[in-house]
C-alpha cells in the first residue's frame, strides 16, 4: 500500500506532521553486532537480537549484513513472528537471504530489496532503459506481447513505436544482464500487420508521471479524463497544474487512468485526493489514510495519518508549488478510476481513502493489485531495503482489498485505440456507466481478438518471458 521513508534507523521524523516524531526502542547504544548462534556448521540469527541500529552502519561484512536484515525485521516488520529461521551461509548475497527470510509468498509478496542507487532512481523517476512497457496479452499457450505504453521523450518514442504495437520474435538486449556497455535493445514487431524491426539504444529516461489533461463533452457535461502513471517525481506540480485546468474548463466529471500506475508516495495520492474530493470533506473528514504497524511500533505510530489539506502539505527538490500554497478542487462526490492488475499500492489507497469519507469510486477494468501495505525504507551498506511495516486503513477502518478491487465493469485493456480516446474500450465503458448507470456490453474480449488480428506466428517459445525491469507496488509516504 505505502512505502515511508525513514530518514534513518533511529531518528524517524514525520515531516509535516503526516507522522508524529518519535524513535525506535533500542537506538544507539554499543553492541558488537555478534555472530549469532552456530547450528551444525550453519550461522542463525535468533533471539535475542541486538539493535539493528547498533550494526547498521558499521563494518559491511556478509554476515553483519544479513544480520542487521534479521534484527531490522525483528523490530519493524509487520510479521514479525512469521521471519523465517535460515541458515546466513547459504545464500550469496544480503539480498537472497532477505527474500528467504520474510514470510512466505502467500503472506507476504511484497517486500523487495535493491540496490541504493536503483531506489533513489525509483524514487525520482529515473530509468535507464528504452521506454516501453509491455503487457503479455496471450493465453496459457503462448505469450503476445503488446506496447501499452511508451514513455514520451525516450529511444522508443523517437524511434516512432506506439501503444499496440505487438512483438514477432523475441526481444535481444544485454541491458539487464550486462554490467558495461554498448547496451542495445532490438526487436521486430507488428503494426497492422506490417512487420517493422526496432533498433534501440537504451539512455537514462525520467519518466513522466502525469499525462495531458484531456476535456470531453459527454451527455451535455465536460468530462475530464487524466492519466497519472506514478506517485513519484514531480507528479504534484503536474496533478495540481492539471486539476487548475480541469477547473478552469469547467470539468464536472473525472475519469483517472491508473491502469499501470504501480504507486509511490503516499503524501502525493494525499495531495490528489485533496483536489478531488468536495473541499467540505476535506475540511472536517480529513483523514485519508491511517497506518497501522506491529504491536513493537504502536506508540511510534500513535498518529500516523496521511491527510487531505487545502494547501501543499510536503514538497520536494525544487517544487513549483511550495508548502502552504493553495491547491485547487473539483468537489466531486464521484469519480471514475480506469484499472488493471498493474493498479498497486498508492494507487489502491487513493480509491480505498476516497471511499472512506463516502466518495464514489467506480472502478473499470480489471481487478486490481491488492495491496493494502506499506513499507519504510532503510539503506545500509549501498543496499536498501523494503519489507512490509504497516497496513494502511481509510476513515472507516476499511483495508478489505487484499484480493484487489473488483470492477464495477470489467473491461480487457484496449490496445487498439490511444488512451483518451472515446472509442477505447476502458474509457467508453466509463462514459457508458457515467450516462446511465449500467455497463456496456461485455469488452472482454477487445484486446484478445485485436492481438489475433496482429498477430501471424506466435512468438518463439510458449514459455518465453520478455526481458523488463520490474516496477514493485510501492507507496511512501515521503522521500529522503
Amino acid at each position: 500500500m505505502a512505502l515511508l521513508r525513514r530518514p534513518t534507523l533511529c531518528t524517524l521524523s514525520w515531516s509535516l506532521a503526516i507522522l508524529v516524531a518519535g524513535a525506535l526502542q533500542g537506538c544507539g547504544g554499543g553492541g558488537d553486532g555478534g555472530q549469532g548462534s552456530y547450528d551444525s556448521g550453519g550461522v542463525y540469527f535468533d533471539a535475542p537480537f541486538v539493535s539493528a541500529a547498533s550494526i547498521q552502519g558499521g563494518s559491511c561484512t556478509d554476515l553483519r549484513q544479513k544480520q542487521f536484515i534479521r534484527s531490522y525485521l525483528d523490530e519493524v516488520y509487520l510479521w514479525p513472528e512469521l521471519v523465517q529461521r535460515r541458515d546466513a551461509t547459504l545464500y550469496n548475497d544480503v539480498h537472497d537471504y532477505f527474500d528467504a527470510i520474510v514470510a512466505p509468498a502467500s503472506v507476504d509478496r511484497f517486500s523487495f530489496s535493491t540496490t541504493t542507487q536503483a531506489a533513489n532512481n525509483r524514487e525520482n523517476s529515473v530509468e535507464f532503459d528504452v521506454g516501453i512497457h509491455w503487457v503479455d496479452v496471450g493465453d496459457s499457450q503462448a505469450s503476445v506481447w503488446r506496447i501499452a505504453r511508451v514513455e514520451p521523450g525516450s529511444p522508443a518514442a523517437n524511434a516512432g513505436l506506439q501503444r499496440g504495437d505487438t512483438l514477432s520474435g523475441r526481444v535481444s538486449t544485454n541491458l539487464y544482464s550486462s554490467t558495461s556497455g554498448p547496451y542495445f535493445y532490438r526487436f521486430n514487431y507488428l503494426r497492422n500487420g506490417v512487420p517493422s524491426e526496432a533498433n534501440l539504444v537504451p539512455t537514462s529516461i525520467t519518466e513522466d508521471p502525469v499525462g495531458s489533461l484531456v476535456t470531453l463533452p459527454h451527455n451535455n457535461r465536460t468530462v475530464g479524463y487524466l492519466a497519472f502513471e506514478s506517485h513519484y517525481g514531480n507528479a504534484q506540480d503536474q496533478l495540481i497544474d492539471a486539476i487548475h485546468q480541469a477547473r478552469t474548463a469547467g470539468v464536472q466529471d473525472l475519469v483517472l487512468d491508473l491502469r499501470y500506475n504501480s504507486g509511490g508516495f503516499l503524501y502525493i495520492a494525499g495531495s490528489l485526493a485533496s483536489m478531488i474530493a468536495p473541499s467540505s470533506k476535506v475540511a472536517t473528514q480529513p483523514e485519508l489514510v491511517r497506518l497501522q504497524p506491529n504491536s513493537k511500533q504502536q506508540d511510534l505510530y500513535a498518529d500516523a495519518v496521511v491527510r487531505m489539506a487545502p494547501s501543499v502539505q510536503y514538497t520536494t527538490g525544487t517544487p513549483q508549488y511550495r508548502r502552504g500554497a493553495a491547491v485547487p478542487s473539483l468537489n466531486l462526490n464521484r469519480v471514475y478510476v480506469l484499472s488493471s492488475a498493474e493498479t498497486c499500492s498508492a494507487s489502491e489507497s487513493l480509491i480505498n481513502g476516497l471511499r472512506g469519507i463516502d466518495v464514489d469510486v467506480h472502478v473499470i477494468g480489471d481487478t486490481t493489485c491488492g495491496k493494502p501495505y506499506g513499507m519504510a525504507r532503510e539503506d545500509n551498506c549501498g543496499a536498501a531495503f523494503y519489507p512490509i511495516e504497516f497496513r494502511g486503513v481509510n476513515a472507516k477502518g476499511l483495508a478489505d482489498f487484499s484480493n484487489g478491487f473488483q470492477p464495477t465493469c470489467r473491461v480487457a485493456d484496449d490496445l487498439d485505440h490511444p488512451r483518451g480516446d472515446v472509442n477505447e474500450a476502458l474509457l467508453a465503458a466509463a462514459l457508458t456507466h457515467m450516462a446511465t448507470g449500467a455497463c456496456p456490453v461485455s469488452q472482454q474480449g477487445v484486446a484478445r481478438l485485436a492481438h489475433t488480428a496482429q498477430m501471424t506466428p506466435a512468438p518463439v517459445g510458449d514459455t518465453y518471458v520478455l526481458p523488463q525491469r520490474p516496477r514493485p507496488g510501492l507507496a511512501l509516504i515521503n522521500p529522503r
